[in-house]
């Protein structure tokens, strides 16, 4: 709750939803709508935009896991990703940790079944064996997903 008062505190805001989804090319997710922002209090906004990639350094999911992974907006419009704990697939996914001067634009929660894995920037997300949810987010959850 505390992060929550933090972020409208510190003016970074999604105001809209920007429509997170598979992307069109292999291991990206993608933007469906133009996203408005706060960054800083300012006002902010980045075009619909496909095909982006995961950041580097998230860790494999082997079969029957799951996490979350936080999509971010920088004041630039650059997107990155950040990744929660890994927990077994079925129990709450804990939200992952926030960097400094980005705005939160969703989740997207991945599970694998008991013969999927999940490598970030390699297996797409709609690939056999692997479920992805997506949630648009103005602030970051007060509790696991």
């Amino acid at each position: 709750m505390s992060y929550n008062a933090e972020q409208l505190n510190s003016g970074f805001l999604s105001l809209t939803a920007a429509g997170l989804a598979e992307g069109t090319n292999a291991a990206t997710f993608k933007t469906v709508n133009t996203l408005t922002f706060t960054s800083n209090g300012v006002f902010k906004s980045k075009s619909a935009t496909d095909n982006l990639t995961f950041s580097s350094g998230h860790t494999a999911l082997a079969a029957s896991q799951a996490c979350l992974f936080g999509i971010w907006v920088n004041a630039s419009g650059t997107i990155s990703t950040t990744q929660g704990p890994i927990v077994a697939a079925g129990d709450p996914c804990p939200v992952p940790s926030t960097p400094a001067n980005v705005t939160l634009v969703g989740l997207i929660k991945v599970t694998t079944s008991s013969s999927g894995a999940f490598t970030p920037g390699t297996t797409g997300l709609g690939a056999s064996g692997v479920t992805a949810a997506y949630s648009d987010c103005m602030l970051m959850p007060g509790t696991a997903q």
